[in-house]
């Protein structure tokens, strides 16, 4: 068994040896349109194939032939530069970083599309989709879209830890642990600094060579911090009850620090109309939560009940049970802007919370809904 440990691990070192000095055809950058879609007026660029060295610099042509944008003078009601499509296996795993920021630093968007794929490389430089407000309070934001239907992963460390004391015995430290190391520190730089969820660093550090971490479900979105494509609720969530619920696991979620999944069955009650007012003296609709009776604990998430069809804006919270006036007090709210701002919770920059422009559509899905098959279908009917 040693001895195939060790013929794998030799392998894995020429296979990286092989990957930098075999030519490798650059990825091109194209021009789809000079106006994405009504929503979003901006020129549309296409970027596809192995993410090389000397990308960035092919990606930063287009964008002075084709972009004449300054993010400074965005409004304040938010907007991008430009829009760049990815379609990628991969590559290099530096100059995926350098293309992510470039694209904060110029405000511009990223999406996939329904049928692509970007992994490993072009993930992360797909992470750097964003968008640019003129007001101080938001200034850079993050702005990254998956179509249902598309790929979006990340591959596992070349080097795994089983056959690292061998590979350094065999190799060297700086031959393995060099680029290496410094590349798992910086990815794990990057991701938090652009607002992935811990629980996704985790799971990149820890898989196997051969494993990958692909955005397929709801509550990927969720960790990535990553939305479907800006839609009417109605085109993710049809029932506004089930909506609310949704919304809600999410909002406990965060508020405990804990999966989605784990808090299901507190809000497997139907919904109550009505159920008490706020400190304003407005009526509220929602969820009571089991196993939570008293005024000092959080009880009820809901939303006013004017506001319980989802329609339209709404503030969905999380509340304390009614005090000695008999309202409910709220601890955590997830602002529903349809036209304006959606986030979750406040503080901190709009980078670093959940936070985008337009409805954050995920919010309403169940979090093991998948992001193909029937709703790609939907999304391509309907249209942006």
């Amino acid at each position: 068994m040693a001895v195939m440990r060790n013929f794998t691990a030799g392998l894995s070192v020429l296979a990286l040896c092989v990957a930098v000095v075999a030519p490798a055809l650059a990825g091109t950058v194209t021009l789809r349109s000079t106006q994405f879609s009504s929503g979003k007026p901006v020129p549309h660029l296409h970027y596809e194939g192995e993410v090389v060295v000397g990308d960035l610099d092919r990606i930063a042509v287009a964008v002075s032939q084709y972009v004449d944008c300054d993010p400074k003078t965005l409004p304040d009601t938010g907007g991008n530069c430009a829009i760049i499509t990815l379609s990628s296996e991969g590559g290099n795993y530096i100059e995926g970083l350098r293309i992510a920021h470039f694209l904060r630093e110029h405000a511009i968007a990223s999406r996939l599309e329904t049928g692509s794929y970007c992994y490993s490389a072009c993930a992360f430089a797909f992470l750097g989709g964003s968008g640019q407000s003129f007001a101080q309070t938001i200034g850079p934001y993050i702005d990254r879209i998956i179509e249902p239907g598309a790929t979006l992963g990340f591959h596992a460390p070349y080097v795994t830890a089983d056959s690292l004391g061998e590979l350094v015995a065999q190799y060297g430290v700086e031959e393995v642990l060099g680029g290496n190391r410094d590349s798992i520190a910086l990815m794990i730089q990057e991701l938090v600094g652009w607002n992935v969820d811990d629980g996704v660093l985790a799971r990149i550090t820890s898989m196997g060579a051969d494993e990958a971490y692909t955005a397929s479900t709801a509550q990927d979105l969720y960790l990535l911090r990553t939305a479907l494509p800006d839609a009417p609720r109605l085109l993710w969530a049809p029932d506004p009850a089930e909506a609310l619920r949704n919304a809600c696991m999410r909002l406990l979620a965060h508020h405990q620090d804990v999966w989605p999944y784990e808090v299901r069955d507190r809000l497997s009650g139907e919904i109550g109309y009505n159920i008490g007012t706020d400190d304003r003296g407005w009526a509220l609709s929602g969820y009571r939560l089991t196993d939570n009776p008293g005024g000092l604990t959080v009880s009820y998430c809901a939303t006013h009940t004017s506001d319980a069809h989802l329609g339209a804006n709404a503030d969905i919270a999380l509340y304390y049970g009614p005090g000695v006036e008999g309202h409910m007090r709220p601890a955590l709210t997830f602002f529903h802007r349809p036209e304006g701002w959606s986030t979750l919770a406040t503080g901190g920059t709009a980078a670093q919370r959940i936070f985008q422009r337009g409805t954050i559509g995920h919010f309403f899905l169940p979090p093991e809904a998948e992001l193909g098959g029937a709703l790609a279908l939907t999304w391509r009917m309907v249209g942006e």
